[in-house]
């Protein structure tokens, strides 16, 4: 005798769906299967296992390390050095949030906050399941508009940029791929957003710990002299 079971997500949906809209995230089924696909090809290609993708933002984390020695906070710069490269290997551009603020684009800055509000949102929603509806503030909603509008951006340019030149640029790459199988813009989008919020973490939470671990006693970096 066989048995079957079909677990649900609950709420879940309902809880990131502000942000992250219908992505693997927050899909069920057969819509979480194609997803899964999807990307699962993507990120097949050799061009995301190069290091050269990394090095720019590596260098920029560097640079934002004091000069003196002492106790520095690594994660807020792991957090900006995984926003900085997943936004490269999706968009084609990155945010370069470890420049210096005099540097960085104010739609790329908009972006990097309203991400960062946007997920604290999230959070706050997912602890409060099944009571999620309560909290949608202002300045939650306008931190999700900002993402979506800032990605739906990139979106709009692949698709000038198509027309125009009878192909898309290299550095809209990954864009390029996804919506070789996305039905609209919207569903585009929402795949971006929830890879964007995967790659983001988690790399930086590995970071983080890796760091701890090498250094149970504190987070201490020690320049040479």
């Amino acid at each position: 005798m066989l048995l079957s079971l079909d677990f649900g997500f609950g709420v879940r949906r309902g809880v990131f769906y502000p942000l992250l809209g219908d992505g693997i995230f927050t899909q069920e089924g057969p819509a979480w299967k194609h997803s899964r696909e999807l990307l699962r090809k993507q990120f097949a290609r050799t061009q995301y296992q190069k290091s050269d993708h990394f090095r720019e933002h590596v260098d920029n984390l560097l640079a934002r390390l004091p000069k003196q020695k002492g106790v520095v906070d690594l994660q807020p710069l792991f957090f900006r050095l995984t926003l900085d490269t997943t936004t490269a290997l999706l968009l084609g551009k990155s945010v370069h949030s470890l420049r210096a603020d005099d540097v960085v684009d104010a739609g790329d800055k908009a972006f990097a906050e309203g991400f960062n509000i946007a997920q604290e949102g999230l959070a706050k929603r997912f602890r409060i399941a099944p009571w999620h509806f309560l909290y949608s503030p202002p300045k939650f909603k306008r931190a999700c508009l900002t993402v979506h509008q800032f990605v739906d951006d990139y979106i709009q340019q692949r698709d000038f940029k198509s027309e125009a030149n009878g192909h898309v640029e290299s550095s809209f790459g990954f864009i390029d791929q996804v919506a070789h199988e996305s039905s609209n813009d919207t569903m585009l989008r929402d795949q971006l957003i929830n890879v964007l919020l995967a790659g983001r973490d988690t790399t930086a939470c590995c970071l983080s710990w890796t760091m701890y671990v090498s250094r149970p006693q504190s987070l201490r970096y020690k320049l040479l002299d």
